[in-house]
């Protein structure tokens, strides 16, 4: 039996000798690797011999996307089961780095707000425009305090009524008239 909980995790790192990332014929990231094959995990005495395999279609997920985005990053199947973990996204190869840079942030779209222009309360929800790394944008939100987080070294995610985040890099640093607009809500 096990004594130790970390023995009950095994990860496995990808780089660029275990590893290559390449397109789909439909554009779609995909991987080719040398890792153990699957097997149930309450199979006993699993053979974790890696063999090369073809993945195919594959999906990443950061694991801390605001303090370190190209560091831990996992590569799961469509279920969300991770195959392994990229330790660090600039040791690949430039060709896997531009296939996993291009999903992540097509997945991670954030536009870093620069200035609000205008933020209205109305009935529960707030208007905002806001000019965006991204050009001018609109968006309302339902119980604003609860969906504004602040991550740190006065970084905020905001989250919109339909999903979307946005971040403003420093709160510190928006003009007074922007940061007058928000302070109620800090």
């Amino acid at each position: 039996m096990n004594d130790n909980f970390l023995d009950l995790a095994e990860i496995t790192y990808l780089n660029s000798e275990n590893s290559r990332f390449y397109r789909t014929e439909n554009g779609f990231p995909a991987m080719e690797a040398v890792l153990p094959k699957r097997s149930d995990d309450l199979e006993a005495n699993q053979d974790k011999t890696p063999v090369k395999q073809d993945f195919g279609r594959v999906f990443f997920h950061r694991c801390f996307p605001f303090e370190t985005p190209d560091e831990y990053i996992s590569v799961l199947d469509k279920d969300g089961r991770e195959y392994a973990m990229i330790r660090n996204l600039n040791e690949m190869p430039e060709q896997a780095q531009e296939i996993i840079r291009a999903e992540l942030d097509r997945k991670y779209l954030c536009p870093i707000i620069k200035k609000i222009t205008s933020l209205k309360e109305k009935l529960g929800y707030s208007y905002w425009t806001v000019d965006t790394d991204r050009g001018v944008m609109s968006f309302s939100m339902h119980d604003t305090y609860r969906n504004i987080a602040r991550v740190g070294g006065g970084m905020l995610i905001i989250n919109d009524v339909d999903g979307n985040r946005y971040r403003i890099n420093d709160v510190a640093l928006l003009d007074r008239i922007s940061f007058k607009k928000i302070e109620l809500y800090l």
